[in-house]
């Protein structure tokens, strides 16, 4: 485990009416889920011992949320950035945990509605901009396999919200989306979105990869650079069951993988600062389960 990997840094900022409020130097929980598909990607984050007018702002003029993480010697990273849908005050001995359940994404969800219809010859490509442009609050980020989608033959209505909307392309064309702190990504079913993290026991990776019917499971020290369409580069000397190749005089001790599904958890008063995945094995740059 690298030094720079010790001297941890949690952040959280909310705003909305009243302002900004960042908060460092006290206790901070958090667990956030996040996937490759379209269901929402949520956080339950903790603070202990807010000021009372602070407490009573929370969700009300406080209704955003970002929640940076990092390590002394680097840089921070947001990894989650949505609503605050709920917040629970409980007192524990003498301290006060503000608990906050958050979404990313909620009002894109919420009122992104569309009724419009693109003559024959649109490419699906169009549409899904379009979808993503009637997404309040989410702005468009990397769509990967997008465009050589073939054009429809027939005129498309769109009438409805717009999330499902995109769901019924996305089934269609075979390609998963979802929003990811805000921005609306997609990812055809078999590519990968841009970035690749190494994982091995010298960059935080803890114990041996499960291995899994489509990939992997891993754990490591929390590194904000695995997310969910990215690649990991997975470096450990677990056996491919399948085939009982020895991975490490095959594909350096593991192979490539893209994430399906990602958790992050930790705190700022304990040594949880974890980032578990589950990934699915790419070959020849192509996802293959």
């Amino acid at each position: 485990m690298s030094v720079r990997q010790w001297w941890r840094i949690v952040e959280v900022t909310v705003s909305g009416k009243a302002g900004t409020l960042t908060v460092r130097d006290l206790k901070i929980d958090f667990e956030v889920s996040k996937g490759i598909g379209s269901k929402q990607n949520t956080a339950t984050i903790s603070i202990w011992n807010l000021t009372a007018s602070h407490r009573k702002q929370l969700g009300e003029e406080f209704d955003k949320i970002e929640l940076k993480v990092g390590y002394k010697a680097g840089p921070l990273s947001t990894i989650f950035k949505g609503n605050i849908r709920d917040v629970t005050h409980t007192k524990e001995t003498a301290d006060v945990k503000s608990a906050m359940e958050c979404g990313d994404g909620d009002e894109a969800f919420s009122k992104g509605a569309v009724s419009k219809t693109f003559p024959s010859g649109t490419k699906p490509k169009e549409i899904v901009d379009y979808l993503a442009g009637e997404m309040p609050g989410a702005t468009k980020g990397e769509m990967k396999g997008i465009d050589d989608l073939p054009a429809y033959k027939r005129p498309v209505t769109l009438f409805g919200w717009s999330w499902s909307e995109m769901d019924k392309i996305g089934r269609e064309h075979g390609f998963y989306w979802s929003i990811q702190n805000g921005q609306v990504e997609a990812v055809k079913n078999d590519q990968v979105l841009q970035g690749t993290t190494v994982l091995s026991s010298e960059t935080g990776m803890l114990s041996i990869p499960e291995i899994t019917d489509k990939g992997v499971k891993i754990k490591a020290l929390l590194n904000a650079d695995i997310a969910p369409g990215r690649q990991i580069d997975v470096r450990s000397d677990f056996l491919d069951e399948d085939s009982g190749r020895d991975k490490r005089k095959t594909d350096q001790g593991g192979g490539i993988f893209r994430v399906s599904d990602v958790t992050f958890s930790g705190s700022t008063r304990s040594e949880e600062y974890y980032v578990e995945a589950e990934a699915s094995r790419v070959e020849g740059g192509k996802v293959v389960k």
